[in-house]
C-alpha cells in the first residue's frame, strides 16, 4: 500500500505496523450512473479512508532456514473482508517459497510506468469510482490472480536477476473451498504466472527492467473453458533524482477479446518531494461486440510532511470508450503510517 513504510521483523519477535489515508476526490464523468462511476459522484466531492494493520514475524533455524508470516489486516467500516493479504514463507539458499494469499510473481517482478511512483489520482492508482470498459486496462498488466491462494518461488539474485513463477489451482481465497470446479462464468482454473526481473546500476543510472507473463482457463457457464494468456514487458532508468518507465502489454482471451496496452511515466524526486506525470493507451478488440480504445493522462506530486506523515495531489485525464467516457478525476489526502 502506498506510503506505508514495511515492517521487518527480527528473529523471534513480533512486528506490528499500520497506515491510514484519508481521501478527498472530485470527478465528471461523461457516463455512468449516479451510484457507481457516474458522472459527478457525491455531487462532484467525495471522502473515502484506506486503513490496515500489519503483523510481520520470523526466526531463523540452526539449519540456516529463515521462515515467517505476514498478515494485512483491514481497518475500514463496512469493509466485505477484514483481511487484505496473508502468508507463510521459507528462505534460504535455494531462494524463497511464499504460501497463502499474496501478490503473485508476475506482479512483484513487473516494471510499468508507475514504477516511476505514481500518486493517487494517477492513471491505475485511483481510489474513486473511474470505470474503463468491462475488463479493458486502464494500464499495462496482465490477470495475475491477485490475492488469491497460491504458491509463489522466488529464485535467490543472480548478479542483479531474478525469476519466480506462482501457481493458483482456482479462484478462491483464504478458507474458502471450491467444491465443483464448474461454478460459473468468470472463475479461473490453473493459473500460472511468472517472470523475470534485472536491477542494476552503471556509472550515476540505475535500470530495472521486467517481463512476465501468465494463463489460466476461464469457466464459462454452461460451456467449455475458454483459454486467457497475458504478457507484459518494461524497463525504468533513473538518473540524478528523475526516473523515466515505459511498459507494454498484450492480453488475449479465447474466443472473447484481445488488447494491448503502453504507458509511459516521468518522475523526479528531491528531498521529501516528489513529481510525476504519466499516460496510459489501450486498444482493446472485442470478439462479436463494440471495440475500445482508452486513454489517460495523469500528473501527481507528493510530499513528505514529517516521518509517516504525507499528504499528495493527482489528477487524470482520458477518455475511457465503453465506461466512463471522457471524464477528469483529481484526488488529494493525507496518510499516516507507524
Amino acid at each position: 500500500a502506498a506510503f506505508a513504510a514495511p515492517a521487518m521483523a527480527a528473529d523471534g519477535e513480533i512486528v506490528w505496523s499500520a497506515f491510514t489515508q484519508f481521501h478527498v476526490a472530485s470527478q465528471e464523468s461523461d457516463n455512468g450512473t449516479a451510484a457507481g462511476d457516474g458522472k459527478d459522484i457525491n455531487n462532484g466531492l467525495d471522502f473515502n479512508t484506506n486503513s490496515e494493520i500489519h503483523l510481520n514475524a520470523q526466526t531463523t533455524a540452526d539449519n540456516g532456514l529463515t521462515y515467517g508470516l505476514h498478515i494485512e489486516l483491514e481497518a475500514d467500516q463496512n469493509g466485505d473482508n477484514n483481511t487484505d493479504e496473508n502468508d507463510i514463507w521459507v528462505s534460504g539458499d535455494f531462494g524463497k517459497v511464499v504460501l497463502g494469499d499474496n501478490d503473485s510473481a508476475g506482479d512483484n517482478l513487473k516494471v510499468n510506468a508507475s514504477s516511476v511512483g505514481f500518486t493517487y489520482g494517477m492513471f491505475a492508482n485511483y481510489t474513486g469510482s473511474v470505470s474503463p470498459a468491462s475488463n479493458a486496462r486502464t494500464g499495462t498488466g496482465f490477470a495475475d490472480a491477485g490475492d488469491n491462494t497460491k504458491i509463489t518461488y522466488f529464485t535467490p539474485t543472480f548478479n542483479g536477476f531474478k525469476a519466480g513463477i506462482s501457481y493458483a489451482p482456482d479462484s478462491d481465497e483464504g478458507a474458502s473451498v471450491t467444491v465443483n470446479n464448474s461454478t460459473g462464468s468468470g472463475r479461473f482454473d490453473n493459473h500460472v504466472d511468472g517472470g523475470v526481473n534485472y536491477s542494476g546500476s552503471f556509472n550515476d543510472f540505475t535500470v530495472d527492467a521486467g517481463i512476465g507473463g501468465g494463463t489460466h482457463e476461464v469457466q464459462q457457464a454452461g460451456g467449455s473453458d475458454h483459454t486467457y494468456y497475458g504478457v507484459s514487458g518494461g524497463v525504468k532508468v533513473g538518473y540524478a533524482g528523475f526516473s523515466a518507465a515505459v511498459s507494454y502489454s498484450h492480453e488475449d482471451q479465447e474466443d472473447e477479446f484481445e488488447t494491448d496496452t503502453v504507458d509511459l511515466g516521468l518522475g523526479y524526486a528531491t528531498g521529501p518531494w516528489g513529481f510525476v506525470v504519466g499516460a496510459s493507451f489501450s486498444d482493446r478488440d472485442n470478439e462479436g461486440a463494440t471495440d475500445n480504445e482508452s486513454h489517460a493522462y495523469s500528473a501527481g506530486v507528493n510530499y513528505e510532511i514529517a516521518p509517516g506523515l504525507s499528504t499528495w495531489v493527482g489528477g487524470t485525464v482520458g477518455d475511457y470508450e465503453g465506461g466512463a467516457g471522457d471524464f477528469t478525476n483529481i484526488q488529494t489526502g493525507l496518510a499516516v503510517s507507524f
